[in-house]
């Protein structure tokens, strides 16, 4: 967790979508760059495999147990990380997984200010706010001190229909990950 910009990017990452009965995702407000609302996550590094990474995750973040995990994403985005460059340039390979579990949820003060989960309409609004962001009408001050999605986050939301966003909109908030400032919308 306290890997910074010593160590190099290891230019792979998993994350993790984790669901109440009611349907709420679970997400963290980050505690490290970059900024913004977020399932769990993190580099996959020693960790073995990526579902190895995955459960360790999840404990280390939230301290729930993984029972089972379903693959659901699994691909590059061209996103930054506090960390620097790693073999692959700036980016990250991502395996994302749905994942049941079990435990009560205890936030790690390292990985998140704050864990909480989110209706549907939470998670919408908090991907407004991303793409207010992307587009220069809420700038870095005010969008860290109420983020909305993490940028990397909302192009894998949107794919596996978890909220809907313009496709110009989603390629503002895909440059925002990749490190660009943003961009008034034309």
């Amino acid at each position: 967790m306290t890997n910074l910009r010593g160590n190099p990017c290891d230019n792979t990452s998993v994350g993790v979508l984790i669901t109440d009965p009611a349907g709420r995702l679970l997400l963290l407000r980050r505690a490290t760059a970059p900024v913004g609302m977020a399932p769990v996550a993190g580099h996959v590094d020693d960790h073995g495999t990526p579902a190895d990474a995955a459960r360790r995750e999840v404990t280390e973040e939230v301290g729930l147990t993984v029972r089972t995990l379903d693959p659901v994403a699994d691909g590059w985005r061209p996103n930054a990380c506090r960390r620097r460059p790693g073999p692959r340039g700036t980016g990250h390979h991502w395996f994302v997984y749905r994942a049941a579990v079990t435990g009560a949820v205890r936030a790690d003060p390292e990985a998140a200010h704050e864990v909480g989960w989110y209706t549907p309409d939470e998670v919408r609004d908090l991907a407004d706010r991303t793409v207010a962001h992307a587009r220069g009408h809420v700038g870095a001050e005010r969008f860290a001190e109420a983020p909305g999605i993490e940028p990397v986050w909302l192009r894998f939301l949107h794919d596996l229909a978890l909220v809907d966003t313009a496709t110009a909109d989603l390629a503002a908030v895909d440059a925002l990950a990749a490190g660009r400032p943003p961009r008034p919308r034309a």
